[in-house]
């Protein structure tokens, strides 16, 4: 789950939505998250659906370890991702990124820093003959921390792009 915060008294977003569907000034997304890992790298395919609408987002990611960490060394990783907007007849969004993951386990606890650069690739169509587009990137810092229980692992981490989201997450496995 991904929480974004949102002014719901700001016109764009009275103009954007008929109903208002934040939860204390929060939009919160759930995500399921497939990953395999894979002998040189790990690869993730994402879906997500805002609630009470139509939108959804697709994505998928490649972890490639750097430096593999041990007792002592921290864990280095690029990570190259794609995402994908659905559902608007009015607007089309594309994300690519890549991130660089430090991190260092210790015992089951292992906290995380990523730093990384977004290329969005937005068109909004106000009618059929005007539309506004942006080309853009932005910077992207994450910091986290997984736990690592006997079968759960729980996520807790923030991230700073454009707008500051929030996000917990569980999986499962070995």
């Amino acid at each position: 789950m991904t929480a974004v915060p949102v002014d719901p008294n700001a016109s764009y977003w009275q103009r954007a939505v008929q109903d208002d569907f934040t939860i204390s000034d929060y939009v919160a997304v759930p995500r399921v998250i497939v990953s395999k890992g894979l002998s040189v790298a790990t690869l993730s395919a994402m879906y997500s659906k805002v609630q009470d609408t139509d939108i959804s987002t697709w994505g998928a990611a490649l972890d490639v370890p750097i430096i593999d960490g041990g007792i002592i060394r921290p864990t280095l990783a690029v990570r190259g991702a794609y995402s994908q907007l659905n559902g608007s007849d009015d607007f089309d969004l594309k994300t690519y990124g890549v991130e660089v993951f430090l991190s260092k386990g210790i015992g089951p606890v292992t906290p995380y820093i990523a730093a990384g650069r977004m290329k969005l690739d937005a068109e909004g169509r106000l009618s059929p003959t005007v539309a506004l587009t942006d080309d853009s990137s932005v910077n992207r810092y994450t910091v986290g921390v997984k736990l690592s229980l006997l079968l759960p692992k729980i996520v807790v981490e923030a991230t700073q792009a454009e707008e500051r989201s929030y996000a917990a997450k569980v999986s499962f496995g070995f």
